[in-house]
């Protein structure tokens, strides 16, 4: 409940502060496309002012990261094929592991589960997921993505990568807001993928091994359960 009524404060100042921030920022953008037609690329001055569109960029993406993460997101609750969603994300993503030469592998459930979820909501969970195993993925690695019944009514859903893992001090920061390991990263990715993972009544757990690899283990309760019966 405390950390419901702070999400609740969190999400009406995020609002405040994304109208505050988004208009300064259209304008230095805007700006700065004026000024960059001054100059020739090679130009020092062009280099700059690129740099500073590149950077007024990625501070919008925070400001939309931050939104999601910290405002009620509303959500369209249908029943959901766990495996067909799967599907939809590693063709999305197949065309990158071939290009980072990762061997991205999807393993059917020994039964077909459908759980009742937000589709849309829970792809996006999944596809921050399933990114990460691939950016940490050196070439020649591979990632797992399989789907057991843990339990009569959990989904497990298990991101298995062979990268370089994570050690202990990260891991414990992890979902952290703002935290980031990646140069271009906004440090909001994993705190959004577990709200939306909770949001669904689910769970998320992150363990690693350096050297070894990482396992993003998400579970979901399964509302309905075809070829095996209600849960």
């Amino acid at each position: 409940m405390r950390r419901a009524e702070k999400l609740s404060t969190l999400g009406e100042m995020a609002a405040v502060l994304a109208h505050e921030i988004r208009n300064p920022l259209g304008s230095i953008r805007g700006t700065a496309e004026i000024l960059k037609d001054d100059y020739k690329p090679g130009d020092p001055k062009h280099e700059f002012i690129e740099i500073q569109i590149k950077e007024t960029e990625r501070l919008n993406r925070v400001v939309e990261d931050f939104l999601k993460m910290a405002r009620p997101q509303p959500v369209d609750m249908q029943p959901c094929p766990v495996q067909e969603e799967l599907e939809t994300i590693v063709t999305l993503v197949a065309n990158n592991a071939r290009e980072r030469k990762v061997k991205l592998m999807l393993q059917p459930p020994a039964v077909p589960v459908v759980i009742t979820a937000d589709g849309e909501k829970l792809r996006q969970a999944f596809l921050n997921i399933i990114i990460n195993a691939l950016q940490a993925t050196p070439p020649g690695g591979s990632v797992l993505i399989s789907t057991t019944v843990s339990q009569p009514a959990i989904c497990e859903i298990q991101i298995r990568d062979t990268g370089p893992g994570i050690d202990a001090e990260t891991l414990g920061r992890i979902f952290e807001p703002f935290f980031t390991t990646k140069t271009d990263g906004t440090g909001l990715g994993l705190a959004i993928t577990r709200k939306i993972i909770e949001s669904h009544g689910g769970t998320m757990m992150v363990e690693s091994d350096v050297g070894r690899g990482t396992t993003v283990t998400v579970r979901l309760p399964i509302q309905i359960e075809t070829g095996g019966g209600a849960a």
